[in-house]
């Protein structure tokens, strides 16, 4: 075996110090000179042909990426990011499901679902653009406020008297506030159907991006804690950010999610999370 393989072997004093000083503030984001080292770190005590050959063994160790020019930097995976930026949590992905009157009139009434019918409501669904599909689903699709980033689709189940609200805008995530106008508006389409009921998140997802990494050797990582309940990071080429994502299913009335949220959104202070923070 190679003296130089050093797999199962730790840093030396001098290798964690290197590491230190690389995982230090915002260092992750810049690259250093065996110089930078040798003046910044150990003030020019060490030789720095010992810090170049520190530096070449740590690179082949994995815990460092040599750059051209014989520059370094540590290596950026999900464990780094949290030391980086400090993005908002945003939303995607975000299905709302809502009982309407038909299932109003089968629990006080004792009507059967087949004699539940829209009526004159179902000619207005066409009107508006509504699509008829099979096992009685009528589906409108549009960009929300014409962001081809934010579509919307509105699923109207005649049976048995449901609506659910889709939106899918993992290319421009939304932040609460614009979360809780979007649903406004889709409910406004509809609203004569019906007073809604039994309003609750089936699934939503939230995502941080960070803009000034990249994850490095693999292009994502996926865990599955529970079968509803995932986590990802990866690569999004088409934003050129590096994002951590969770995906849930579950069953939650709107309210105690729009409140939730509200709390995760608002500071202490009472500010919008975006007033007083340079955006890059």
């Amino acid at each position: 075996m190679s003296k130089y393989n050093m797999s199962h072997r730790k840093p030396t004093k001098h290798q964690q110090k290197i590491l230190s000083y690389m995982k230090k503030d915002s260092n992750f984001l810049y690259s250093f000179s065996p110089k930078t080292i040798h003046v910044k770190v150990f003030k020019g005590e060490t030789s720095i042909n010992s810090i170049r050959c520190d530096l070449r063994r740590m690179e082949e160790n994995g815990w460092i990426f040599r750059e051209s020019y014989g520059y370094y930097r540590i290596k950026i995976d999900e464990t780094a990011l949290s030391l980086l930026e400090n993005p908002p949590t945003l939303l995607h992905g975000i299905m709302v499901s809502a009982n309407t009157r038909i299932e109003l009139q089968n629990t006080i009434h004792g009507i059967t679902s087949k004699s539940c019918v829209f009526g004159d409501d179902l000619q207005r669904l066409v009107s508006m653009g509504f699509v008829k599909k099979t096992n009685n689903r009528y589906v409108l699709s549009f960009f929300y406020e014409d962001d081809v980033n934010r579509r919307v689709t509105i699923t109207v189940h005649t049976r048995v008297g449901r609506v659910d609200f889709y939106l899918n805008c993992s290319n421009h995530p939304v932040n609460f506030f614009e979360f809780r106008d979007i649903y406004s508006h889709c409910k406004g389409r509809v609203c004569f159907l019906g007073v809604f009921f039994k309003e609750r998140i089936v699934q939503f997802g939230m995502a941080k991006d960070f803009r000034m990494v990249r994850m490095e050797g693999v292009s994502s990582i996926t865990l599955h804690s529970f079968l509803n309940n995932w986590w990802r990071v990866y690569n999004k080429e088409s934003l050129g950010v590096t994002r951590v994502e969770q995906h849930l299913r579950c069953d939650v009335p709107v309210e105690t999610f729009i409140g939730l949220f509200e709390r995760m959104f608002l500071p202490v202070n009472g500010n919008r999370p975006d007033e007083g923070r340079d955006v890059a």
